[in-house]
């Protein structure tokens, strides 16, 4: 990378972790809460309508966002007319989803469903008033102010939701917390942003962006729904309960992959874009983003598993015990979800969203095959269906990566292996107080695991001197002493 690329990323990276680790805090946090308050029945019923706000989102950003942050010239013009056109469709939606929402609780049977849905897809309406302040932060490198406006965000809606789980309603809690994010997110982005709000929309301008948006949107929409797919199989097919086990075990197991990937595809998809055209300069970025992906990635969901069952039992309580094991080996999915998440972003980047679409229909197909096959054998046997198909996505993303800009899944594999390894071995070392049951208290068990983990982990890149560890701790030192 030349030193204004590595300065942009590093200063993109360490805004974007503070950002996505505050935001995931205060998330775990109410999360906690609701879990420990509500019944695992109450988290089928909200996941079921995750699918219609997910695509409906995906529909409202439709690519035009990552098009503008990717694109080497951007002007008023283009701004206006996303601004135009992202608005027209999120209040379409909205109304489709409104007069749809009693259909949706005929067919789930699940009493109240039609209002909940109401008010859960004011977020869409919302969320399209802000996405243009969004882009231009991206694009002007301002990962300062992103940081402020999510952080903000999250605490302040956190805060609402708390207190209304704390006074009785878990499930309105759980509805109304998306709302409130997008609300005040929505909001600090246009006290802090520069744009200027314009109705002006052009055809050509609409048309010239879709060309990347189309694909890119249909990839995305593939993407995020998949979850939800399962959720809404799930809640056909297993009882409320069994139905809330997977819900949970699947959203605590995908976070740390997601933590990680967000923090980086954040970063990179404004850095990397200008030099996406030279190849040798855009190819070596993108192995130090892979391999500052997985210095990361690997250790936390290790980790993870590691501390699951005394984790679960002292902050969830023991009536979420069913959901460790998926927890378990949905964080194992979630790294082979991240690795191939980053050979998207950079696919993207590249221009090569047709790519990316590709291997969204080829993932969403053998699911759907896949969980046809294994639903009937339980909630385990439908996970072990999952790691497989994210491990074949993995492989073909990583050969779409070498096609297209020389990253070949060998190289891949040299970035990875070390963190994966001593990852695995420092995760080996940690489980031993629990396997053989040397402490008691859940609590303690967890510092004690953690800190072992931690010591190792780190202790063993300083030893090796890690490329990535070394800037890390650089960057830190950079940091305090300003």
């Amino acid at each position: 990378m030349s030193e204004n690329t590595k300065s942009n990323t590093l200063n993109g990276l360490f805004w974007n972790t503070i950002d996505r680790f505050g935001n995931q805090a205060m998330v775990i946090l109410v999360s906690v809460i609701i879990a420990r308050i509500a019944d695992p029945s109450a988290f089928a019923q909200y996941s079921v309508l995750l699918i219609f706000s997910t695509i409906a989102t995906t529909f409202v950003n439709s690519g035009l966002a990552t098009s503008l942050v990717r694109s080497k010239e951007v002007d008023q013009l283009d701004y206006s007319t996303m601004f135009c056109f992202n608005l027209t469709v999120s209040i379409s939606l909205y109304l489709i989803l409104f007069f749809a929402a009693p259909y949706m609780e005929q067919f789930y049977k699940i009493k109240g469903l039609a209002l909940f849905a109401r008010v859960l897809f004011l977020q869409i309406v919302i969320q399209s008033f802000g996405i243009v302040q969004n882009v231009k932060i991206l694009r002007n490198f301002q990962f300062n102010l992103m940081m402020r406006s999510n952080v903000l965000a999250v605490f302040l809606s956190g805060g609402l939701t708390i207190l209304m789980t704390y006074f009785g309603a878990p499930i309105w809690a759980m509805i109304l917390q998306p709302v409130y994010y997008a609300t005040f997110q929505t909001l600090f982005m246009w006290i802090w942003g520069d744009w200027k709000i314009d109705f002006t929309f052009s055809a050509n301008s609409l048309k010239k962006h879709l060309h990347f948006s189309v694909s890119f949107m249909l990839s995305n929409l593939l993407g995020k729904a998949l979850s939800q797919l399962y959720y809404n199989f799930n809640a056909k097919h297993f009882t409320e309960t069994v139905a809330g086990y997977y819900y949970n075990g699947n959203k605590w197991g995908e976070t740390p992959g997601m933590l990680m990937s967000s923090i980086i595809q954040g970063t990179t998809l404004s850095t990397l874009a200008p030099i996406q055209d030279q190849y040798d300069r855009f190819l070596n970025a993108c192995r130090k983003t892979m391999s500052s992906l997985v210095f990361v990635l690997f250790p936390v969901n290790m980790l993870a598993i590691c501390v699951g069952e005394p984790a679960f039992r002292y902050f969830l309580t023991e009536k979420w015990m069913p959901s460790v094991q998926p927890f378990q080996w949905l964080c194992f999915v979630g790294i082979f979800i991240a690795m191939t998440d980053l050979n998207v972003n950079f696919l993207n980047i590249k221009g090569k969203s047709k790519f990316s679409l590709i291997l969204e229909i080829i993932k969403v197909g053998a699911s759907i095959i896949t969980y046809f096959l294994t639903y009937k054998h339980g909630i385990m046997m439908i996970i072990y269906g999952q790691l497989v198909i994210r491990l074949i996505c993995f492989i073909i993303a990583s050969a779409m990566s070498g096609k297209v800009y020389g990253y070949l899944i060998m190289n891949q594999l040299k970035d990875i292996i070390p963190s994966f390894l001593i990852s695995v071995f420092a995760a080996g070392i940690a489980y031993l107080p629990l396997y053989y049951h040397w402490v008691d208290h859940d609590l303690l068990l967890l510092i004690i695991q953690t800190s072992i983990f931690a010591v190792l982990y780190i202790g063993i890149n300083h030893i090796l001197k890690n490329e990535t560890w070394l800037e890390i701790l650089g960057l830190v030192k950079k940091k305090i002493t300003k």
